[in-house]
């Protein structure tokens, strides 16, 4: 089971050990195959690319292993998951910056749903693709911000 993904879209990813030694074939619709062994013991791992490069049953382990891969990958990751910081979508962490705005065109808010596996019409407009993005207001102040499910 993945319980985080980059949120740049590159293939690094947390996973929760849930079917010792099984292999997971995965098949995209543009017929491309994904392949997976998970490991036949620890709690947790990180795979990178389709290789495992960490196991361990410690979540600060495996968390601070992926942090570590990202930081290779680009430099503007999230770091550790902060509860109240950061909203994870479909596996992603997800700071409040992330959040797309009018100022945004309107590839890079499909950009922002593609990489968290939020579905969208094709044929939506930018202000359609805004709406799913609602507002915590306190008085007259936006606070934060989250998607509407």
């Amino acid at each position: 089971m993945i319980v985080r993904r980059s949120s740049q879209g590159h293939r690094v990813r947390i996973h929760r050990n849930t079917s010792p030694g099984v292999t997971r074939v995965k098949t995209y619709p543009d017929g491309t195959k994904e392949t997976l062994t998970y490991p036949s013991s620890y709690t947790y791992f990180v795979d990178v690319d389709g290789e495992i490069v960490k196991r361990s049953n410690s979540f600060k382990v495996i968390e601070e292993c992926y942090v570590d891969e990202c930081a290779k990958k680009y430099d503007n990751g999230h770091g550790r998951l902060i509860i109240g910081t950061h909203h994870v979508i479909n596996g992603v962490a997800t700071s409040q910056s992330d959040y797309p705005t009018m100022d945004n065109t309107k590839a890079e808010i499909q950009d922002f749903y593609d990489k968290r596996g939020v579905s969208y019409g094709s044929s939506e407009t930018k202000s359609e693709l805004l709406s799913r993005i609602v507002p915590q207001m306190s008085g007259t102040e936006e606070v934060s911000k989250h998607l509407k499910v």
